[in-house]
């Protein structure tokens, strides 16, 4: 019964999307299907949606997501993302490069919606090979999520060691083909193809320059967030002001917070946090693995269906490993069967309309998400059988 509760919420945040409502509405309507469904009645639905919506966790996701996005509009006040793209045409052999390597650079950085960042950045490159805005937040959303399967510093495999008593190093070292593999496949997909004329012209030390000046908020935010292991709220808000403060007269300080606070931004994160928060409260997700089990569904599909159905639904890395490892760590008899596990999940936020990466890739580029799903799917599913054959014949 939980699974097809899930399943239902879940139809309706598609179907929605599908007809082209706002996504935030969508996701909001499919967290109160889930809601009243479930049995938590009117008082339980609202107060979820009270907790969801004054909890710590919305509030610090919501400052983060103001923190990047005023960097971005600063960045766009002042033409640092000019400078961006300059750098990266003298950095790199050809300009198509610069379309993957960005978002990669940004992605060794986990944060939340961290394509925000990356979007502005390649637009420029995107907008000389006249890009549609479906390929534009395919480029910028899977290049952006390439270290997200071995990248030591993102949560989802610190939290894996801690709960399967692994190393990180062993983990990030026998997933680390799969990121190559993902970088590789959207590289032949998308950014082969693209025809250009090599320059003569190029100064990759000026490039370098460019670049590190140009980034180096985001430089301050690893920095802080990362190598020293401070909140990333405290990290992106001192990498906010360390470009508001020195370009506070060449501003607009208003366009910047509107740009920070946008409404429909906002109502869309604390629709996500509603619905991962009903998820918890319903206690539903327990009931996935008992139920595949008591059918006498194969280990296998057992280990990758469960974490793809959480990831789908919350659109988290770490939310899958969180509430789907400790249930299966019984089944994890060999690493292999751990990857094919962290495999299953990342599929499912990869391709989840909860996912922020994807949802705000597509709100800045102005894409139907529907046929930037379609653009996903061979890439994925070349991805998907490729990495499946490394895991069971490698690992």
């Amino acid at each position: 019964m939980g699974i097809t509760l899930l399943l239902i919420s879940f139809a309706v945040v598609i179907v929605l999307i599908w007809l082209k409502v706002n996504i935030g509405i969508s996701i909001f309507t499919g967290a109160l299907t889930l809601a009243l469904l479930s049995g938590l009645g009117i008082s339980g639905t609202l107060k979820s949606l009270y907790l969801a919506t004054i909890s710590w966790d919305t509030m610090r996701l919501i400052l983060i997501i103001a923190f990047i996005m005023g960097i971005t509009e600063v960045f766009s006040q002042i033409g640092y993302l000019k400078k961006m793209e300059e750098g990266t045409l003298h950095l790199f052999p050809k300009a198509k490069h610069s379309l993957w390597t960005l978002p990669a650079l940004i992605g060794l950085m986990p944060m939340p919606a961290g394509a925000l960042v990356s979007a502005p950045m390649i637009e420029g490159v995107a907008k000389k090979f006249k890009l549609n805005p479906e390929v534009k937040t395919f480029i910028n959303y899977w290049f952006r999520h390439i270290w997200e399967l071995s990248w030591p510093m993102y949560q989802a495999i610190v939290l894996m060691s801690a709960i399967l008593g692994l190393s990180i190093r062993e983990i990030s070292v026998k997933m680390f083909p799969l990121t190559i593999l993902m970088a590789l496949i959207g590289y032949v997909f998308f950014i082969h193809p693209l025809k250009e004329n090599e320059k003569s012209d190029k100064n990759k030390m000026k490039g370098l320059r460019m670049l590190i000046e140009s980034i180096y908020p985001i430089v301050i935010i690893i920095v802080i967030s990362v190598i020293f292991g401070v909140d990333m709220l405290y990290g992106s808000f001192l990498g906010f002001l360390s470009i508001l403060i020195p370009n506070f007269m060449r501003i607009n300080l208003k366009e910047v917070l509107e740009r920070a606070f946008q409404p429909r931004i906002v109502f869309l994160l604390i629709a996500v946090m509603y619905f991962k928060e009903v998820i918890e409260v319903s206690g539903l997700v327990n009931s996935i693995p008992k139920l595949m089990l008591s059918f006498h569904v194969p280990v296998a599909l057992v280990l990758t269906l469960t974490p793809f159905i959480i990831g789908l639904m919350t659109g988290i890395s770490f939310a899958y490993v969180a509430m789907v490892f400790p249930l299966l760590e019984p089944f994890f008899t060999g690493f292999d069967k751990v990857a094919l596990a962290y495999l299953g999940g990342y599929m499912g936020i990869l391709f989840s309309p909860v996912h922020l990466c994807l949802v705000f890739s597509a709100e800045y580029y102005g894409a139907e998400l529907r046929k930037v799903y379609r653009k996903m799917l061979l890439p994925s599913l070349v991805f998907f059988i490729v990495g499946l054959m490394y895991i069971v014949s490698i690992l």
